[in-house]
């Protein structure tokens, strides 16, 4: 089994300094994410298995239990944001990419008419660089924003299946 091993020197180090509410309730640390999203770079394999490491005297199993759970319903909570986030993102820049399209066949269909008008030199100077732009902007979204979405959720998606365990050390 792949494992994560983290140590921590309190429970605390888990959560956020500026959050002082209960376990369940509290804001998990970026600290704690950045090391997480380290560790997890480095493994050659998904993890099964994050072991969160405190010295003996540190350690309370009702803490622990309620700290499982919490992070749990955390890492779910994230994965299916960003899972909604990167469809929602996905769906806008695919109809940026059509709208984009269609503003280019626009475009060259007002090539057609026998009797070009300055009306129609207009729209057609409007249309050129708005249609190209809308292709390229999402070109840049789809291959590059969309990426950083994806990692993101692919991140949140891996440490909602992990199993969370406290370990002495």
């Amino acid at each position: 089994m792949t494992e994560l091993d983290l140590w921590l020197d309190s429970y605390d180090d888990i959560y956020s300094d500026f959050d002082s509410r209960h376990y369940l309730k509290r804001r998990i640390s970026e600290d704690f994410l950045y090391e997480l999203r380290r560790e997890m770079k480095y493994k050659e394999h998904n993890a099964e298995g994050l072991f969160l490491l405190l010295p003996q005297e540190q350690r309370d199993e009702e803490s622990e239990k309620v700290i499982v759970s919490s992070l749990g319903d955390f890492f779910r909570r994230q994965f299916l944001f960003h899972q909604y986030k990167c469809r929602g993102k996905l769906r806008n820049g695919i109809l940026t990419l059509l709208s984009g399209i269609m503003i280019i066949l626009l475009n060259s269909w007002t090539d057609f008419p026998l009797s070009p008008s300055h009306v129609i030199v207009s729209i057609k100077a409007l249309l050129e660089p708005a249609g190209w732009f809308l292709i390229w902007a999402s070109f840049d979204f789809l291959f590059y924003d969309f990426t950083r979405l994806k990692n993101e959720r692919d991140f949140y998606k891996l440490l909602s299946k992990i199993h969370i365990y406290f370990k002495s050390a």
